[in-house]
């Protein structure tokens, strides 16, 4: 794994584009930098985060020039591909910052000692269900074939997992998998030789732009998915304890791109693509995926409601052993979100 350089807009290019669209003034960066600055200086000047192909985390991507603000002159994106390498980079260390579903980390987190802890939220929704013409909703599910990815634990499996809980199914039992590879699992849905397809962006756009299926959950406005974290901000416990002021700095700037992909998707779309995270053939569906997620209304939630949110879910299923309690406090660090929540305009209670 070697980590991977910004080779996308400039600086300078970056906040130009963003201050033709009134960005700039929508975000306040200007006072929020001079808030910055009266701060200490981060303990370090690297700063890696994983990079993958998922779309919905482009506010990383285009926070870049924020975290050069923040002090972070060595911005590291470290390429991990797969499940397992996932998890093992997050274990290894390698990785300072990272984005990650919330399910998925908390079946990760489930350990005694983790490496990693919860310290924001990021963006809401994201994931989406669709369905053949066979099913008309979650519970007509039993006893039908579903793709949830191509191996068990992964995301999709465990936001399924959690969707067909929550309507009193059990996706141990009463689910048919086909653990095949995502590009197998669309040939297999649009033939009608599966009966449902779980995915994050592009795919299920692309979907449904093609009139292939229907949404059974969209994960964007369907309650209560909508109401909570789809993915969230964690960061490596020994980065956090040595580097306190950078992990906020991090992760305000994170969390600005939030607004960046709220207000101009356009541009985040482009970001993704120079940077080879998505191909270019794939524009339309990605664009129309980051105008449907919610980003701008990442202040409107506590992390913590998440986290106790999906460890109740996964604990339902046999995913953790953790109760949600002990879950949050052995696995959270809100320190830096509540810090920052009065300079950001969070909303929640």
């Amino acid at each position: 794994m070697k980590p991977r350089h910004s080779s996308g807009l400039s600086r300078r290019d970056f906040l130009n584009a963003l201050a033709c669209t009134g960005t700039t003034a929508l975000l306040g960066w200007h006072p929020s930098i001079a808030a910055a600055a009266v701060e200490p200086p981060p303990e370090t000047s690297r700063l890696r985060l994983l990079i993958t192909r998922t779309a919905c985390w482009a506010p990383q991507y285009v926070a870049e020039p924020l975290l050069r603000e923040e002090g972070f002159t060595d911005v590291q994106y470290i390429k991990v591909t797969g499940g397992k390498k996932y998890a093992d980079t997050l274990r290894s260390g390698a990785v300072d910052i990272n984005m990650s579903f919330s399910g998925r980390e908390i079946h990760l987190l489930d350990q005694p000692d983790p490496p990693v802890k919860f310290l924001s939220g990021l963006h809401v929704g994201c994931y989406a269900l669709v369905g053949s013409e066979r099913v008309r909703s979650v519970r007509d599910l039993k006893g039908k074939t579903v793709w949830a990815g191509p191996y068990k634990q992964g995301g999709p499996h465990i936001f399924f997992s959690s969707i067909v809980a929550y309507v009193g199914l059990d996706p141990r039992t009463d689910i048919n998998y086909a653990w095949v590879k995502k590009a197998e699992a669309q040939r297999l849905f649009r033939e009608g030789k599966i009966d449902a397809f779980m995915s994050f962006p592009p795919e299920p756009q692309e979907l449904m732009e093609k009139g292939i299926g229907h949404l059974l959950v969209d994960t964007n406005v369907d309650r209560p998915w909508s109401q909570y974290f789809c993915c969230m901000i964690s960061g490596n416990q020994k980065f956090i304890q040595k580097n306190p002021v950078a992990t906020k700095r991090a992760v305000r700037a994170i969390l600005k791109g939030n607004d960046i992909v709220a207000r101009n998707p356009e541009l985040a779309t482009d970001e993704l693509i120079r940077r080879k995270i998505r191909k270019e053939s794939e524009r339309k569906y990605v664009l129309q995926a980051l105008k449907d997620i919610p980003y701008g209304n990442w202040r409107e939630y506590n992390p913590e409601d998440t986290v106790r949110f999906y460890a109740l879910r996964l604990r339902d299923v046999g995913m953790i052993k953790t109760a949600p309690e002990e879950f949050i406090t052995r696995h959270t660090d809100w320190r830096v979100i509540k810090s920052l929540k009065r300079e950001l305009g969070m909303t929640w209670l």
